[in-house]
């Protein structure tokens, strides 16, 4: 069948033969290679991400860990720590019995092998360096303690003082 051809059919049958050969061998081969190469990359890319987040969230673990096995350590020492007696005090330091309004513990909650004590503290006639000292103080203890609610109003009479309420929780654990 070729050979009946002339010269110049055979040079576009040959041509064409081998152009479709090229055109098979790139779609059956080489746009499936790239295309399986191009889905690896960002699978790589996606993986390394997701890598670099369990590494963080491994990080943060340990951190909250260690923090955890110190608060442990803490309480440990500090089985008979009276949160309202350490406030009565730490508010007596820093801003003054006469600025002591009240004090009113609230109903300790109970979780897990802990027992949070919460205490309600009004104070008035605070300068704003007291109070940070306050706050300061609180957030320095030697008990894990922290300040859940804070309201801080300007007095009428004398627009530099000021005065404050909070809630203030203690961990200790169950005995």
């Amino acid at each position: 069948m070729i050979s009946q051809l002339n010269q110049r059919e055979r040079i576009f049958v040959i041509v064409g033969g081998v152009s479709l050969i090229l055109a098979l061998l790139y779609f059956a081969i080489v746009a499936p290679y790239r295309s399986a190469l191009n889905r690896l990359d960002s699978q790589i890319a996606t993986r390394s991400g997701q890598l670099q987040e369990v590494k963080a969230l491994q990080a943060r673990y340990l951190e909250l860990k260690q923090q955890r096995l110190q608060m442990e350590r803490l309480l440990d020492t500090r089985q008979d720590f009276s949160a309202l007696t350490f406030i009565e005090n730490l508010v007596e330091r820093t801003a003054g019995r006469e600025n002591l309004l009240s004090m009113r513990p609230q109903t300790p909650e109970t979780r897990n092998e802990f027992i949070i004590d919460s205490i309600e503290i009004k104070l008035e006639r605070l300068s704003l360096k007291q109070v940070l000292e306050l706050l300061l103080a609180i957030e320095e203890a030697a008990t894990p303690m922290q300040v859940k609610n804070l309201h801080i109003k300007q007095r009428f009479d004398d627009r530099a003082l000021l005065d404050a309420t909070m809630t203030i929780t203690a961990l200790r654990r169950v005995t």
